[in-house]
């Protein structure tokens, strides 16, 4: 839908039309507007309705700012993605309370609220549109004055989410009992009260044209390398996708070997393991909605390493680590060779256990080779079906 801004007639068609056909439910996206904010307050609260499909869960609260002198403004937020009392405590009720000087104009309002009136962190000055959405998507809290052509967004994040709880898919006997949740904020967190160093840092980047997806980079300034972080960055900027609604979307998009058996990233739920490899030199990339963080660049051994290994004596673990590789290629190899001794070398197996063998797959109407494919493909149903 094509939108023409002005400051007289447009304002009158774009009211009339309100007014006329409600909310526009025809199917046809409104586009985000690329030209500048009005200077009308009514225009520009037309706009927001407009863009969103009066959508009931964005709230448009109107009020005059100021006693002795009163100017029209109003505060935009999400329901659900802020914390009302936040709003109200400390962002309405200053700002309703104010008292202007009387020789402060409109434009010189800003930074007036940005200075004196504005409790809460964050502030920021919005002068576009596709910057407002992104705020108010955010969880953010934007105010937008009459006779002026731009907004100023506050942090007001809130809502439900997830408490931290010990995670389900890499259960530990010693060791930290929290994983990760879905907010990034409260991951990032969690790893910043393991490593309290300032080279700790940390880039926010948007990725997906449509959701917008929040993602980070993690990692120690001076132990990671460079060149892999700026490969890193190359590669999550050079992602063009619509969404981005889980960290396996990342991992697909950005990994050198799509057609392979074996994991290319690693990723956990637990703070305690990426503290450690970010300690080792690597790189954590943290995506808004999901508690599971991806790991770069993977090394083979690494798949092989528990988590109680971080915890345990240097001898021990490296045993036990070297015990889960033997076990790993047995499993890929002894199938071969049961099939290969059975069918074609009888004579490698001890003659008591081949009359053993023989008894036991009298009653099989199978070959050996078949037995031991649907032996494989038991176990991987009964490991999907838990």
């Amino acid at each position: 839908m094509l939108f023409q801004w002005g400051m007289g007639r447009q304002k009158k068609q774009i009211n009339d039309r309100v007014k006329q056909e409600g909310p526009d439910h025809s199917g046809e996206a409104a586009d985000v507007p690329q030209e500048p904010m009005s200077a009308e307050l009514a225009v520009n609260l037309d706009i927001i309705r407009q863009t969103t499909g009066q959508s009931s869960d964005v709230v448009i609260r109107r009020f005059s700012l100021g006693q002795e002198r009163q100017i029209n403004a109003a505060i935009v937020f999400v329901d659900g993605l802020v914390d009302e009392k936040h709003v109200y405590e400390f962002l309405l009720t200053p700002l309703l309370e104010a008292s202007f000087p009387l020789s402060l104009t409109e434009k010189e309002s800003f930074p007036w609220i940005e200075q004196k009136l504005a409790a809460v962190g964050g502030v920021k000055h919005v002068v576009d549109w596709e910057h407002l959405f992104l705020e108010l998507f955010s969880g953010k809290t934007s105010i937008v004055l009459d006779g002026v052509p731009s907004a100023v967004s506050a942090s007001t994040k809130g809502g439900q989410y997830r408490a931290i709880e010990e995670p389900q898919t890499q259960i530990a006997g010693r060791g930290p009992r929290e994983g990760f949740t879905e907010s990034l904020r409260a991951n990032t967190a969690m790893i910043r009260r393991r490593i309290k160093n300032p080279n700790l840092w940390l880039e926010t980047m948007q990725i997906g044209t449509v959701t917008q997806t929040d993602v980070a980079i993690m990692y120690i300034k001076g132990i990671a390398n460079d060149e892999v972080i700026e490969e890193v960055r190359a590669r999550l900027r050079r992602i063009d996708t619509d969404s981005v609604l889980e960290s396996g979307y990342i991992e697909q998009l950005i990994e050198d070997q799509t057609f392979t058996t074996f994991p290319t990233i690693y990723h956990t739920e637990r703070p305690d393991v990426v503290a450690a490899n970010l300690l080792e030199g690597r790189i954590a990339i943290l995506i808004q909605g999901t508690p599971f963080i991806l790991i770069v660049p993977a090394l083979f051994i690494q798949f092989f390493q528990a988590v109680e290994d971080y915890y345990a004596r240097f001898d021990i673990a490296t045993a036990l680590r070297f015990l889960r590789v033997l076990i790993f290629f047995l499993s890929l190899v002894a199938p071969s060779i049961y099939i290969a001794a059975m069918t074609f070398h009888q004579e490698m197996i001890p003659t008591p256990l081949v009359i053993a063998i023989a008894a036991q797959r009298e009653a099989v109407p199978f070959p050996a080779f078949v037995e031991a494919l649907i032996m494989e493909v038991t176990f991987e149903i009964l490991r999907e079906a838990g």
